[in-house]
């Protein structure tokens, strides 16, 4: 039987945080954050135990992240933005799966009253579809808003649930 667990990040963690999120930022196709962004750049927005900050764990290998702050500040708070992170050699699993729904009731116990993805790339559809399982509609498009490294300008989606829904 595998061994896997969702549990709160430690500061052993935060490498293998960075690593996770480094794999994805160098493919250029579903953060904006280019590589031109620098580990020390990105410890201060995400990577930071200010943030909510959990890992997956399987036999004891980190395989995925999520982390959580509030989307704005002051009276906007209330609203969690959330950024996933799965390594390439576990995707298509249900790694994200897991992670959307642990990173929903977090929230939802923390208290936020919604959550809200600022740029979903219009062609990261495995990640829509999850996103879409749990609820989350698509409120906004920006077109052309992302620059992707194959594609060229696609455009990226602002997804919202309401956490105060049953």
């Amino acid at each position: 039987m595998t061994s896997e667990i969702i549990r709160e990040a430690k500061e052993k963690d935060l490498n293998e945080v960075w690593r996770l999120w480094k794999e994805i930022q160098d493919q250029k196709v579903y953060f904006a954050y280019d590589p031109s962004y620098t580990k020390e750049q990105i410890e201060n927005i995400w990577i930071n135990l200010t943030n909510h900050i959990y890992v997956m764990e399987i036999e004891n290998n980190i395989v995925g992240a999520y982390l959580m702050k509030p989307n704005q500040p002051g009276f906007g708070n209330h609203v969690v933005n959330a950024a996933y992170l799965v390594d390439a050699v576990v995707r298509g699993v249900g790694v994200g799966h897991k992670l959307c729904k642990h990173s929903i009731d977090t929230a939802k116990n923390l208290g936020y009253r919604g959550m809200q993805y600022n740029l979903v790339v219009s062609t990261n559809k495995n990640a829509m579809a999850v996103w879409e399982s749990f609820g989350f509609k698509i409120i906004g498009t920006v077109p052309g808003g992302f620059r992707h490294i194959e594609k060229g300008y696609v455009d990226a989606y602002i997804y919202f649930k309401d956490l105060t829904e049953t």
